[in-house]
């Protein structure tokens, strides 16, 4: 039998108690206002849910009425966006569909994880028009017939970072546990601070979402163990580096292996995105609701390549200055007068060295220590965690393994140079070609 995902119902959650009149209005920050109109995809699969009997009945009622009063914690998530300044929280809700699969179990699924398969989990498309004027969530519960279930939640990245993804998946299984004091110690949502130190600019309210290029690319995902990463730190040290995070390592080595697979003339350029929340003076909590990255740019020229045997280290110390840049000369001034012109002149900056950069541009994104795999609704934490594949070049998003000591990079090049980034033997000893994603013994 032929794997299919079938949707067999949909509703509109609503949030369990409306939106007081005076806050109806949800104001971006000016982050928010520059951020893409692409929903965040996640699928969390959690294979020991109840096959059969009245348990598995009951996880729709319950799924449904946790999300509806965790919507009422995050009730932006339930509005529309009004001309790229705000939210308007009319409490419409989120779309919530059930889909049952047949032809293929759970574990199957993760024994070999195919990235365009994945995407039949994940509610819509990442990069529908609506993640801008439509729902800014949708959530997808995917009922295997020999029990489990993926949980795929898609949210606007105009209204959440992973961050911000991480707070709210954690108040809804907090809620779906039935835990009252767990929820009542859970932080709630802070829903003001970031729209009052980076108020929105009636500058961009005319600005509308730019069409992301999309080309021929391939996903792969590889996974490094906790050996291969403390491998991977250590060669990537030097004297200006002396201990390389696992991030940066990763990345670096990433970096370098997509770089050679390109074969580039020497000039490359690398983005990496950064958590603001703790790079702002005054700093922000955690829980500050919104889309509160920015990121640092590091570049290497042909230059720097002759003069290095192992491009790993170099490309560290270029990470390590490109933060050091982004801190002193960028971070320190936001939350300031010079905010909003700071971030306006960081963003032409970085449109300058992609436009000087392309096409070896290179986009990477940490979802690493936001603690996935601790989102339990009642069944335990996920077995995996992911995402799917991409259409957008030169993209590499890292995540925690399981065990929360290796990591996992989603990786997607363009077809040319992703038939030659994995064959890299370089590559292949630090790095596992998508392993089986499944936590115990395979049972068909």
């Amino acid at each position: 039998m032929d794997m299919k995902v079938e949707i067999i119902s949909k509703e509109t959650i609503k949030p369990s108690s409306p939106t007081p009149a005076h806050l109806r209005r949800f104001a971006f920050s000016f982050f928010d206002q520059f951020a893409p109109s692409v929903y965040i995809p996640l699928v969390l699969f959690y294979a020991d849910t109840p096959g059969d009997g009245p348990e598995i009945h009951e996880i729709p009622g319950r799924m449904k009425s946790s999300l509806s009063e965790t919507l009422a914690r995050f009730y932006p998530f339930a509005g529309r966006i009004v001309d790229n300044l705000c939210v308007d929280c009319t409490d419409d809700g989120a779309d919530y569909f059930e889909a049952q699969v047949t032809g293929i179990g759970i574990r199957e699924i993760l024994q070999s994880p195919d990235p365009d398969v994945l995407k039949l989990f994940l509610p819509v498309d990442i990069d529908l028009p609506e993640s801008f004027h439509g729902r800014l969530m949708s959530v997808q519960l995917s009922f295997f017939n020999s029990g489990g279930v993926a949980v795929g939640i898609c949210v606007s990245h105009k209204i959440a970072d992973t961050s911000t993804l991480s707070s709210f998946l954690h108040s809804w299984a907090a809620v779906a546990r039935g835990g009252d004091s767990v929820v009542a110690e859970l932080p709630g949502p802070d829903l003001s601070t970031a729209s009052t130190l980076f108020p929105p600019s009636e500058a961009l309210r005319s600005l509308r979402p730019a069409k992301m290029l999309k080309q021929k690319c391939q996903s792969r995902r590889y996974c490094f163990g906790p050996a291969e990463i403390a491998a991977l730190q250590a060669r990537a040290a030097s004297a200006i580096a002396a201990q390389p995070t696992r991030v940066e390592a990763m990345s670096a080595f990433i970096w370098k292996c997509a770089m050679e697979a390109a074969a580039s003339s020497g000039r490359s350029l690398l983005a990496q995105t950064v958590n603001i929340r703790k790079r702002t003076e005054p700093s922000l909590a955690p829980s500050s609701v919104g889309c509160l990255i920015s990121y640092f740019t590091a570049k290497v020229h042909e230059k720097d390549e002759q003069q290095e045997k192992d491009l790993l280290p170099m490309l560290v110390v270029k990470m390590r200055e490109g933060m050091e840049d982004f801190l002193e000369n960028y971070a320190k001034k936001l939350g300031g007068l010079e905010s909003f012109s700071t971030m306006c002149e960081l963003n032409k900056r970085a449109g300058e060295l992609v436009t000087t950069h392309r096409p070896s541009f290179y986009s990477v994104t940490s979802w690493c220590r936001f603690g996935f795999y601790e989102v339990d609704f009642g069944w335990g934490r996920p077995d995996w965690t992911s995402i799917c594949s991409s259409e957008y070049k030169n993209v590499v998003v890292l995540m925690d393994a399981r065990d929360g000591l290796g990591a996992e990079a989603w990786v997607t090049l363009g077809e040319a140079e992703m038939a030659v980034f994995e064959k890299d033997q370089d590559l292949l000893r630090y790095a596992a070609p998508n392993p089986s994603a499944w936590p115990g013994p395979f049972e068909p």
